[in-house]
């Protein structure tokens, strides 16, 4: 019962936090004005240091969503870690996690965001390596390092805007080694939000237990990157060429990531890769000039991406941690609540009409359709939202809606208390969160004037990758998935490989390099072993001309006494 205590206590904090979060948002978007607290720490000559804490709408509302995820997340876990004997450091771990998002959305310091920012790095190693084997620590090392790049070039920017005399990045104007700056936020944000070619630590993230990649993929560390590139977005437009390299990465990672999750087996790993692809479509929402509506399906994508990590992590807990989406049949069957809300979920992720997706995807589309964009960018990006539907579609095929697996598991149960509420206090988000976001800030309408065959371009697409869907799924498709193609995309296009096994590979030669010429070679020959073994050499000659010496002086006094 205390292991039950403290998951729930912790959810009520987070839940009252929402809360709060929750009333302040709508008191600052309907009066519109915002709120800095700032409290100066020292001040040196030109050079001040403070702590600055900001209360807009956009900061509380994040936090309002952070919170009422983790709430239901930490609900889930009382029954998915309800078996583990360190349940409690794992919700403290987790609190930590919580902590650190919420330092980095409401500080708006360059200074003090690095607390969040360094914080979510190292609090997701501790959570990726939580079991404990060989495969969770090289997710874990691959995660943590991938991170640390992101930590560097913020702190790199952090050492050029001293320039400026201070670290508030909502006063910011233009000075010298600007660009250079922004650059460095720029590939800050993309390698916390995984873009190419970033994107290898994101599905071997997958290692850490599901309430974290819940937790992870749906509002904290993948979010990251894409919230500090909206705040810094009034200053990264000045910089030239920034949105015509942001829609290339960006729909080069939407579309790598669609076509690898139509190649991947693994539930959490497809699941993992369609987060993927949605911040892709954040980053394509900023490179065209449109940060609130990549806030807003950040906030919609948050929603139901969270909901449906929690159906899959109560299917891998009733399935005995089975993850093969080929081994896992009948769900519809056995767990009837969890696959109606899976579906639930699925269908708002494809941006299926009046779900919560739909409004935010709707309108990035539309967007997309009427930007200046080329043809093949925009036939591109249009491809890549469309795969959604493909592994969607795929992924519910083969769990839901295939042959029932005539093996029955003793915790085969949808009827936990816990698990139940987690699910619908996410599915009413799922449903209801896009029109309700809507309607409540303005900042989330665009009033677009398309043709009429334009307006319906999104929606028969969407129908169209359904009945692209259903018409591939047959056993004789199975042969495609074979040879070259199969292994390229089951590889993330050898992402991990070109972008860690180099790195490792370097690092492991240029420390064996150095543990033998320095720290086996001149440090054994200057430190303390050729000290020891200098001072063994004079000692042994200073003994040895000691005894000759005395010898001689033996000798001589022999001499004197027989001549006397």
């Amino acid at each position: 019962m205390n292991k039950l205590k403290i998951e729930i206590f912790f959810s009520l904090i987070l839940m009252l936090f929402s809360c709060v979060w929750g009333v302040l948002f709508l008191c600052l978007v309907l009066n519109n004005c915002c709120y800095i607290i700032s409290w100066e720490i020292f001040n040196s000559m030109n050079l001040f240091v403070e702590l600055d804490i900001l209360f807009d709408w956009v900061s509380c509302s994040f936090g309002m969503m952070v919170c009422l995820i983790s709430s239901s997340v930490s609900i889930f876990s009382v029954s998915y870690m309800k078996g583990d004997m360190n349940s409690k450091r794992f919700m403290l771990v987790l609190m930590l996690f919580v902590m650190s998002m919420n330092f980095l959305i409401f500080i708006p310091s360059f200074v003090s965001l690095i607390l969040g920012w360094d914080g979510l790095g190292l609090v997701s190693f501790c959570l990726v390596i939580y079991y404990q084997n060989n495969k969770s620590l090289s997710a874990g090392m691959l995660t943590v390092l991938m991170n640390r790049v992101g930590d560097c070039f913020i702190l790199a920017g952090i050492s050029i805007m001293a320039l400026l005399g201070h670290w508030n990045y909502l006063c910011i104007w233009y000075f010298w080694f600007f660009d250079v700056c922004m650059i460095f936020v720029v590939v800050a944000g993309m390698t916390k939000s995984a873009q190419i070619p970033f994107s290898s630590w994101l599905p071997a993230a997958m290692a850490a237990p599901t309430p974290v990649s819940a937790l992870v993929h749906s509002s904290t560390l993948v979010t990251a990157g894409v919230f500090l590139l909206i705040r810094f977005y009034y200053c990264l437009i000045e910089v030239e060429y920034f949105c015509m390299f942001m829609v290339f990465i960006s729909i080069m990672t939407t579309f790598m990531s669609g076509v690898c999750a139509v190649y991947e087996y693994d539930m959490k790993k497809v699941i993992a890769l369609s987060t993927l692809s949605q911040l892709g479509v954040m980053m394509m929402s900023l490179s065209m000039k449109m940060p609130m509506l990549a806030l807003f399906h950040l906030y919609t994508h948050a929603m139901f991406k969270a909901l449906l990590f929690l159906c899959g992590g109560n299917i891998i807990h009733c399935y005995n941690g089975v993850q093969d989406i080929r081994d896992i049949k009948g769900v519809w069957y056995s767990l009837p609540f969890t696959s109606v809300v899976f579906n639930i979920s699925n269908m708002a992720l494809c941006g299926f009409p009046f779900l919560a997706g739909f409004y935010s995807k709707d309108l990035i589309m539309e967007m997309l359709l009427v930007s200046n964009m080329n043809l093949f960018m925009g036939l591109f990006g249009m491809f890549g939202v469309c795969l959604t539907m493909l592994y969607s579609m795929r992924m519910s095929m083969w769990m839901m809606w295939g042959d029932v697996k005539s093996m029955v598991y003793e915790n085969m149960s949808d009827d936990d208390e816990y698990v139940m509420c987690s699910m619908i206090m996410l599915c009413f988000g799922a449903l209801f969160g896009g029109f309700m976001l809507q309607s409540l800030v303005m900042n989330f309408n665009e009033v677009i004037v398309l043709p009429v065959m334009y307006k319906l371009l999104v929606v028969l697409l969407l129908f169209f990758s359904l009945l692209f869907s259903l018409s591939i799924w047959s056993e004789s498709f199975g042969k495609v998935y074979y040879g070259i193609v199969y292994w390229c995309n089951s590889k993330m296009w050898f992402l991990s490989f070109l972008s860690s096994n180099p790195f490792l590979i370097v690092m492991k030669g240029s420390t064996n390099m150095s543990l033998k010429l320095v720290d086996l070679g001149w440090l054994e020959i200057m430190g303390g072993q050729g000290l020891l073994m200098f001072l063994k050499k004079v000692m042994s000659l200073m003994e040895y001309w000691m005894i000759v010496l005395f010898n001689i002086y033996v000798i001589v006094i022999i001499f004197i006494l027989i001549f006397l």
